[in-house]
């Protein structure tokens, strides 16, 4: 399935992205409103999407699974808001709302690293993704702000239309966004994310690409990994489009491939070594 979706309400983003949870492999945003007469000028969007859609693999999209959490349960308390010593970032395209929503509430609350997530995704949609996630997640879940510090157990979703990268040390690392113009055509990209991560965080980053088309990722993974970081792949068989975490294999290799219900238990081993 590829949506065609107005979605110009905060209703409508949260339908799109919860049809998107349930299966649809990717959808295009209107360019008017529900009624439009110019869908031609979305026309490489969505010609996009459907080339995407003929490479999904249909065996990846399984129910997702939530941790048990009680009704209006706190996520992180304030008091473990120290800064972030260690990163993982994680880039994600195609596929990737499902992917996050299988992997972001697993993580624990106490996770100790800041984690920063490259969706490829339109302005506004992000925003939705983050309150999303952040309903069903142990850590704080929020769209990405220009100048914030950069927290432990958080978890920041870069904003549609911007690259987002980070500035500072670890232990004293704060976001930064900007519009510079799209890489591998698309804004935010993760290669400049997992770059400024290699560069700011070396041995202490940890990168993973996730599912998607295209090669954006594959990069910034190596990058992250001759700085001494750690690269984590999506494996083939969870990846509904295997094409960003096949890229970064190619060019970066990995210490691990992982299917994404593995993936979270993954990752809090290796932010504990």
């Amino acid at each position: 399935v590829v949506m065609l979706s107005a979605a110009g309400s905060e209703r409508g983003q949260e339908m799109t992205l919860r049809a998107l949870e349930r299966g649809a492999v990717d959808f295009v945003r209107k360019p008017s409103g529900p009624v439009s007469i110019d869908l031609a000028t979305v026309r490489h969007e969505l010609l996009a999407a459907l080339n995407a859609a003929r490479s999904m693999n249909l065996a990846g999209v399984r129910t997702p699974t939530r941790p048990a959490r009680e009704p209006g349960a706190a996520a992180t308390p304030e008091r473990t808001a120290r800064m972030a010593t260690r990163v993982v970032g994680i880039a994600s395209s195609t596929g990737g709302p499902r992917a996050l929503g299988e992997l972001i509430p697993h993580l624990p609350a106490l996770l100790g690293a800041a984690v920063v997530v490259v969706q490829h995704m339109p302005r506004d949609f992000t925003r939705s993704l983050a309150r999303r996630l952040d309903l069903v997640s142990s850590l704080v879940v929020r769209e990405a702000s220009d100048g914030e510090p950069l927290l432990e157990n958080r978890v920041y979703i870069a904003p549609g239309g911007n690259h987002l990268t980070l500035a500072g040390a670890p232990g004293a690392g704060r976001l930064c966004l900007d519009s510079s113009p799209a890489i591998w055509g698309v804004r935010p990209a993760a290669d400049p994310l997992f770059e400024s991560i290699a560069d700011r965080f070396r041995s202490s980053a940890i990168g993973i690409v996730l599912t998607g088309m295209g090669r954006d990722g594959a990069e910034g993974l190596r990058r992250i990994r001759a700085s001494g970081g750690i690269g984590v792949v999506q494996d083939r068989e969870s990846s509904i489009v295997y094409g960003m975490p096949q890229a970064a294999l190619a060019a970066a290799g990995a210490d691990h491939i992982s299917g994404i219900s593995g993936l979270a238990r993954l990752i809090e081993r290796l932010c504990a070594a």
